[in-house]
């Protein structure tokens, strides 16, 4: 038979010849010719030669020398019952034909047997009702409201909501002043890394603007007619840059203004601000128009009566310079005079019939009174009045709200709790509602049409909860907290499985629930029970585990616990049965070093001949480099001390046993260039690095995956091309010196989430189609360069928002993936089963 030409797709990383003594592999061969002369399909290539060394057969990271008995129960691949009659059967009827029609009838009757690993059959299952949370406690949400807006009877709060893996921006909705509330809607999907906390909203007249607030990236933009239903306004779309942060936002007649910082090229901050007519696109002012003597480096707060506009910055040296504008913010003069003892805070300046009026906030003197100033055109200012009998204890005036009747401040009371003083024109001031104890911290103010105030913020909760607070006033009448379980797809509880793996047992599946580190069991995949006990996967803080291998010594699960607010260090389970599990103590190499602000977390996890590797990163102030740890008994762990060039600038995501030691794969460089990271190991402690693979035609690619089968490793990756990034997996087979890469075959764009090696191939998982709407996929390959794709679509695992698989374990024939299902409004786990076929 003629040898097989190279899948298509498919790149060589090293033309070199293969060294001699490596690793089995099989080569591969096509069986036929396809009809009509059309190019034979890479999916219908299958393997010959001799059998394959049997490898680790039961998930990600089972190490793939001769394993014991607990091991083995992940038994090879089982032929269906009838095959070895049928095959011959059909050869004989094949070989027989007509010569005219031999060829083409051999193709097409061999291609089904001939296809490599096959998934037979789809059971769908709800996660939400496999994975319980423990009863009791809270249920590790976390969420934050940061500002208000009202016009007319619609009021809108704004927040975020990092609860779920995929965090949300938070928009809630009052059509009629804050008696009822609902939340919003987003047009468009949540995308991954895309903008999520929302910090300042404006709005009226059917234009909404909500801006936000990003460490790593731009601000994030949305657009609403009415405030309910919110459109994100893409990066490309805006003329912000990282580096940029909107203080403050009002709305003009012409449309809004933004205020805030910048930090150009030179790296000096100045202040910064930005007009626009419909939200979407944004205008920055000149930098001449905002520069002041002395120097200013950002605007704190912004107010407009029409397209007046004023503005306040804290002057470095002290004191606030004022700004005005007459054209909506697009050109600006410096005011008349300073303002010397005052400090300039966002919330703090408002529109009161004709005139603008500050009221400084936190800022109370020793008689417990805050002075009140007034200008006419937002230029000229002077002291109007004051707010007396203010709390002696507290800090003074926490937020200020306009409404058609005027002013609203409120102020400390005593501890937690707030009082309401009101004004027409901010020169005489009313104690007015009560608030009393208000939970937690006071973020943000509104007024409605009819007088209704509201109040929102956020307090801690049960356990490790940040819930939000929304709160409303009537004009003269009592404060009541707005009751937010009975607004449909606000709460969601925090549950994350992020792996799965089969063992003596069944399966054992890692991850975090409401807070805290969780392990379930299943002899099937479909009956789990919750490990433990609990006070070994609890704490006062946050716990999670991110991956589990089962070796010579029994499971290993590997995560993050945070010691401290802002610190965070290894969290490390042990088991002999996957059931009941104990703490490994956090100490020697596995103690995180230097200053509090540290976190040392492994993520990643192998069980091998020799024992176990753990992979992860450490991060402080100096920065972040990556960590390998090894142990042999679960009791002792080493450091690895000596990184492939320092470890600089590298990032490990996957850890896997092979036939002569370890390897882990990454990343190194920045996202625009990086490079798939591939390091060796024959002891776990000493590691090499090889060639960095970079699928032809790719600018940048990172390494996520690895698993190791039959003498070979199988890794995926996403790669950066010209045409978008798109997943590839690459095949070695001689301990990661050359590789052979192809692309994953998808509908769209598509990531792979896990992997699983079994006797005969891999099994891969994650999704496809459009980023933040994708659906789950599953491929399988005989070879890990010609797969099979498999879209499943019962339940959630397709449809609306965003689906995919995250993890996956195979036992003998039976597979198990996990996933998620997410929309604005709802967000689900998802639990599928499916039987492998080898095609044998």
């Amino acid at each position: 038979m003629t040898p097989a030409r190279e899948p298509q797709g498919e790149t060589r990383q090293d033309s070199r010849p293969e060294p001699e003594g490596h690793d089995d592999f099989e080569p591969v061969r096509r069986v036929g010719k396809p009809p009509g002369g059309r190019p034979a399909r890479p999916d219908l290539l299958v393997a010959q030669g001799p059998p394959r060394r049997r490898g680790p057969n039961g998930g990600r990271h089972h190490r793939s020398a001769a394993a014991p008995s607990a091991v083995r129960r992940s038994s090879p691949i089982r032929s269906r019952r009838g095959r070895s009659l049928v095959i011959p059967f059909l050869m004989v009827l094949v070989l027989t034909a007509a010569v005219g029609g031999g060829l083409v009838l051999w193709g097409w009757m061999s291609s089904p047997f001939a296809s490599g690993l096959r998934l037979v059959g789809d059971d769908f299952s709800s996660g939400d009702q496999a994975f319980v949370p423990p009863a009791g406690g809270g249920d590790g949400s976390s969420q934050v409201l940061n500002s208000i807006a009202s016009d007319g009877s619609t009021v809108v709060a704004v927040g975020t909501d990092t609860t779920s893996p995929l965090p949300r921006p938070l928009f809630l909705v009052s059509p009629d002043g804050g008696a009822t509330w609902r939340l919003g809607e987003l047009a468009g999907p949540v995308r991954e890394g895309g903008p999520t906390t929302v910090s300042l909203v404006a709005g009226g007249d059917g234009r909404w603007v909500a801006v936000g607030y990003e460490l790593a990236g731009p601000p994030g933009l949305w657009t609403s007619t009415d405030g309910l239903t919110w459109i994100e306004v893409e990066p490309g779309g805006s003329t912000f840059k990282a580096g940029d942060r909107i203080m403050d936002l009002a709305r003009t007649s012409s449309g809004f203004v933004a205020v805030g910082a910048t930090v150009p090229a030179d790296g000096n901050q100045r202040a910064a601000a930005w007009t626009s007519a419909d939200g979407r696109s944004w205008t920055p002012v000149q930098a001449r128009d905002l520069d002041v003597p002395g120097g200013v480096r950002s605007l704190k707060t912004v107010a407009a009566r029409g397209d007046t506009v004023a503005a306040l910055a804290d002057r470095e040296g002290g004191g606030v310079v004022t700004l005005r504008s007459d054209d909506g913010g697009e050109s600006w003069r410096r005011g008349d005079k300073e303002l010397d003892g005052v400090a300039a805070q966002p919330g703090s300046l408002a529109v009161a019939g004709k005139q603008f009026v500050l009221v400084p906030s936190q800022q109370r003197s020793a008689k417990g009174e805050t002075a009140v100033y007034c200008s006419s055109d937002g230029g000229d200012w002077s002291r109007c009045g004051a707010i007396t009998g203010l709390d002696r204890q507290g800090i003074g005036v926490r937020r200020l709200a306009a409404f058609p009747g005027g002013l609203a401040a409120v102020a400390d009371s005593g501890p937690g709790s707030y009082t309401v003083y009101t004004s027409k024109d901010g020169r005489q001031w009313a104690r007015g509602t009560g608030l009393g104890r208000v939970p937690g911290t006071l973020r943000a103010l509104a007024i409605s049409g009819d007088g209704t105030l509201v109040v929102g913020g956020d307090e801690p909760g049960a356990g490790v909860d940040n819930r939000l607070v929304l709160m409303t006033a009537p004009r003269g009448g009592e404060a009541r907290q707005v009751s937010l379980d009975a607004i449909t797809g606000l709460t969601r509880p925090a549950r994350e499985m992020t792996r799965v793996a089969a063992g003596r047992d069944g399966f054992v599946a890692v991850g975090a629930m409401s807070g805290d580190a969780g392990i379930w069991t299943s002899p099937d995949g479909e009956r789990w029970t919750p490990g433990g006990p609990a006070q070994v996967l609890g704490g006062d803080r946050r716990q999670a585990l991110s991956d589990i291998a089962y070796g010579r010594r029994g499971w290993l699960a590997v995560g993050s616990t945070m010691s401290s607010v802002a610190s965070t260090e290894p969290l490390l389970v042990t088991s002999e049965d996957g059931r009941n599990w104990r703490r490994v103590p956090v100490m020697g190499a596995l103690k995180p070093e230097g200053a509090d602000e540290t976190s040392l977390v492994p993520h990643a996890v192998a069980a091998g001949p020799s024992g176990y590797v753990l992979a992860g990163e450490e991060r402080n102030l100096s920065g972040t480099v990556p960590v390998l740890w090894f142990s042999a008994d679960l009791k002792r762990f080493t450091r690895a001390g000596k990184l492939p060039a320092g470890g600089a600038g590298v990032r490990l995501y996957d850890v896997a046993p092979t036939s002569s030691g370890y390897m882990a794969v990454g990343g190194a460089g920045t996202r625009d260039g990086e490079t798939g990271v591939v390091w060796v190991s024959a002891d776990g402690a000493d590691w090499t690095a090889r060639k960095p693979v970079l699928p032809a035609g790719a600018t940048a690619a990172s390494l996520r995956h690895v698993v190791t089968y039959g003498g070979q490793a199988v890794v995926a990756g996403v790669a950066r091309t010209p045409d978008g990034e798109r997943a590839f997996t690459a095949i070695s087979r001689d301990n990661g010196t050359t590789w052979r890469t192809v692309w994953l075959p998808a509908e769209g764009a598509a990531a792979v989430q896990d992997l699983a090696a079994v006797e005969h191939g891999v099994v891969a998982v994650g999704w496809q189609g459009t980023p933040g709407e994708g659906d789950s996929v599953v491929w399988t390959s005989g070879d890990g360069l010609s797969w099979q794709r498999h879209a499943p679509t019962q339940g959630q695992l397709a449809g609306d928002g965003a689906q995919g698989f995250g993890a996956v374990a195979v036992s003998g024939d039976q597979v198990v993936a996990l996933g998620r299902s997410t929309t604005y409004d709802a967000d689900h786990l998802t639990l599928w089963r499916s039987t492998l076929d080898g095609g044998r």
